[in-house]
């Protein structure tokens, strides 16, 4: 998510609060963009990482066997006892 905000409205602490959470910082003087912040941390998740992780998870729901209406129902009904 980018965050744009005027440069004369602009608080450090909260600016930099923002982009160690993950956010892009556009600041902006009279309407016009003038400088990004943005983290120099590497990224929270890899992508490739994550691309890998779905495709396991859909290796493994491909393997499982098929679940019927009736068996959820159960499932639910033992839960809430």
């Amino acid at each position: 998510m980018t965050i744009t905000v005027n440069v004369g409205d602009a608080d450090l602490n909260e600016l930099l609060a923002k982009v160690e959470a993950g956010e892009d910082v556009v600041l902006v003087r009279d309407g016009v963009p003038v400088a990004q912040v943005t983290s120099l941390a590497q990224p929270a998740f890899d992508p490739e990482a994550r691309r890998k992780a779905i495709e396991e998870i859909k290796a493994f729901r491909a393997n499982m066997p098929r679940v019927t209406q009736e068996e959820i129902a159960e499932w639910k009904a033992i839960g809430r006892k």
